[in-house]
């Protein structure tokens, strides 16, 4: 998370809400992790926390992107859920 600071430049401004909001506006750093699917796995933990429903993470599997509500759901902060399992040793992306 990026930190806000006042007009100063050197005086930070400490309110994580708006350190977030800024970030959505003004762009985060990318932040991406791969894991590799074990069998019967349909519940990932990314390694990164994300915002439900803001459109900010990506999924892929196997280099092919996967469509939130469709083949998976944003289940907690840091958390997805497949609507069903995803080949073993598939490899698993996610890209925010």
């Amino acid at each position: 998370m990026a930190d806000t600071y006042f007009i100063d430049g050197t005086t930070p401004i400490v309110a994580s809400w708006l350190n977030d909001v800024n970030n959505v506006v003004y762009g985060a750093p990318i932040q991406q992790g791969v894991t590799i699917a074990t069998s019967g796995q349909t519940v990932f933990t990314t390694p990164f926390y994300f915002v439900i429903g803001s459109n900010t993470l990506n999924v892929y599997i196997n280099g092919l992107k996967q469509a939130v509500s469709y083949s998976y759901t944003e289940t907690t902060t840091n958390s997805i859920t497949f609507s069903s399992s995803v080949p073993l040793g598939a490899l698993v992306e996610f890209v925010s």
